[in-house]
């Protein structure tokens, strides 16, 4: 009995292993960037309300990396501790929960409307993505 049961530990043992070891590397450049550009950018860059509000850009991986005027967004290896993921998955205030809805903003021209259009298009897999990077070290690769 004690056999059979130190075999099967060792069988999901092994697969779990197998599956973190499989688990594909996620890029920067290639993954995360992109949706970060699509639903972010246009707020979170230089010229952006929200760039202007809180000091934070997506515009680069080490502006991502700078994070705000008031602390880090990203805690490489630490997903559930990144001020990111908070505000992408809504566990934040609601006031400072990200995508802004327009009416909750101070809008610059259509800036804003645009921002929030994509925004609300960000995936759960999108979010998962980014927070596979920031498990994975939030490297810039």
């Amino acid at each position: 009995m004690f056999r059979s049961t130190g075999i099967m530990l060792t069988s999901i043992a092994s697969a779990l292993l197998i599956a973190a070891c499989a688990q594909r590397q996620v890029s920067f450049h290639n993954d995360v960037e992109p949706i970060l550009q699509r639903n972010c950018a246009t707020c979170h860059s230089q010229s952006g309300v929200g760039y202007q509000a809180s000091g934070f850009s997506v515009e680069s991986f080490a502006a991502l990396m700078k994070g705000t005027k008031y602390g880090p967004m990203i805690d490489p290896g630490s997903s559930e501790q990144s001020n990111l993921v908070w505000l992408l998955k809504h566990r934040a205030h609601p006031q400072i929960n990200m995508p802004k809805i327009c009416a909750q903003m101070n809008l610059v021209g259509d800036k804003c409307a645009h921002a929030a259009d994509s925004a609300r298009d960000l995936k759960k897999r999108e979010i998962n993505l980014i927070a596979t990077w920031i498990d994975q070290g939030a490297r810039d690769n």
